[in-house]
C-alpha cells in the first residue's frame, strides 16, 4: 500500500509540475532559443541546429533537438526567423515542443554600440502517455490500473519572450525574459501557470593578433569569454566559459554552479558540472561543435554525462550592403 501510495504522489507531481525548460551547454550555437533579439544578428540567413542527451547513464534521458532559421532585412534593419523545439523528458512518453516565430529590431545610438531588441510568439503542445505508466496496484493484482488518467494527455498554450541585446563590433550584454503571459500547462485541468524565466548573458573577445573592431574576427585567433546567468522563481543557474576559437577550430572549457553564494540545503556546494568543448569551422561559414558536461554535483558519475551536438551554417546575402559593421554581433556561433 505504501508503494503504491508514494508511486501515485510521484504521478501526480509529474503532472502538476512546472515543465523544465530546455537547458543547452552551447546556448550561443542556438541563439533564436536563447534571446528572440538575436535574430538575424549575422547580418545574412541561418541555419543552427542542437541535439542534447542529457545524464545518459540513467534511463529516461532527457533528449532535446530544436532547429531554427533566420534572415536579416537590411532595408528594415529587422530581423524574422522561426525556431522548433522538441523535447522528451522520462519513459512515460512525456513531451514538450514548441514552434516558434521571432522578430527583431537593430538600431544603432552610438557609433560604436548597437541595441537590438526582439520577441517571440510561441505555439507549444505537451503531451503524456497515460498508458504507459505503471502503478502499484497494476503488479499487485496483475491486471491494468483501477486509477483513472487525468483531464488531458495533451496541453496546447502560447507562450510569449522578449529580449534585448547591447553589442558593440567585440562586446556583448543581453537580457531575455521567458513565460512572460504566464501560460497554463496542467494536465489536471487545474491552474498550473509558468513562472516568469530569466536569463542574463554576455561576453567578449579578445583577439591575440594586433588590431581591434574591424569586423574580421572569423579571421583571428580569439580568446572568447562568456557567461549567461538564468533565474527563475528561487532557481538560479550560472555559466561561465573560455575558449580559443582560430578560423578553422575552437576548444574550451564551461563550469556551471553557483558555489559560495547560494545553497539550497546546508551543506551543498551547488556544483552542476564542467563542461569540455571542441569543434571545427569550414570556410567561415560551417560551424559544428561537440560538447561534454561532465557532473561534478552530488549526483556524481552516475549520471553518465551529458553530450551535445551543435550545427551552424551561414547563408550569405548576395544583397547584403558592402557595410555591415555595427550590425553584426560578436557573440560565438557555439
Amino acid at each position: 500500500m505504501k508503494k503504491l501510495i508514494y508511486i501515485l504522489t510521484l504521478w501526480l507531481a509529474a503532472l502538476t509540475l512546472k515543465a523544465q525548460d530546455i537547458q543547452m551547454t552551447q546556448f550561443y550555437a542556438n541563439p533564436l532559443y536563447l534571446n528572440p533579439a538575436f535574430t538575424g544578428a549575422n547580418a545574412d540567413s541561418r541555419v543552427a541546429t542542437g541535439l542534447r542527451n542529457q545524464w545518459a547513464g540513467l534511463p529516461g534521458t532527457y533528449k532535446n533537438f530544436m532547429v531554427s532559421y533566420d534572415y536579416f532585412f537590411h532595408r528594415q534593419q529587422s530581423g524574422l526567423g522561426g525556431i522548433i523545439i522538441s523535447d522528451k523528458s522520462g519513459t512515460q512518453g512525456l513531451s514538450n515542443n514548441m514552434l516558434g516565430l521571432n522578430y527583431a529590431y537593430d538600431y544603432k545610438f552610438h557609433r560604436n554600440w548597437s541595441v537590438s531588441m526582439g520577441m517571440r510568439a510561441a505555439y507549444c503542445w505537451r503531451s503524456l502517455n497515460f498508458e504507459s505508466l505503471l502503478f502499484g496496484d497494476q503488479i499487485a493484482r496483475n491486471s491494468t490500473t483501477s486509477l483513472q488518467a487525468p483531464f488531458y494527455d495533451k496541453v496546447k498554450f502560447m507562450d510569449m519572450s522578449a529580449g534585448a541585446v547591447v553589442f558593440s563590433s567585440m562586446e556583448w550584454i543581453g537580457i531575455t525574459l521567458d513565460h512572460i503571459n504566464r501560460p497554463d500547462e496542467s494536465f489536471l485541468g487545474r491552474e498550473a501557470q509558468l513562472p516568469v524565466k530569466g536569463s542574463v548573458h554576455g561576453g567578449a573577445n579578445f583577439p591575440l593578433t594586433k588590431g581591434r573592431g574591424d569586423g574580421r574576427l572569423d579571421e583571428k585567433p580569439v580568446i572568447v569569454t562568456a557567461f549567461q546567468y538564468r533565474f527563475q522563481k528561487e532557481y538560479d543557474q550560472f555559466d561561465l566559459g573560455v575558449y580559443l576559437k582560430r578560423p578553422q577550430y575552437f576548444a574550451g572549457i564551461w563550469y556551471r554552479g553557483l558555489p559560495g553564494f547560494k545553497a539550497y540545503k546546508p551543506g551543498y556546494s551547488n556544483h552542476d558540472c564542467v563542461a569540455f568543448m571542441i569543434g571545427a569551422i569550414y570556410k567561415k561559414n560551417l560551424v559544428v561543435g561537440y560538447s561534454y558536461d561532465l557532473t561534478i554535483s552530488t549526483l556524481g558519475t552516475a549520471t553518465g554525462g551529458s553530450h551535445e551536438i551543435s550545427l551552424t551554417y551561414d547563408i550569405e546575402n548576395p544583397k547584403k550592403p558592402a557595410k555591415t559593421k555595427g550590425k553584426i554581433i560578436p557573440c560565438p556561433k557555439i
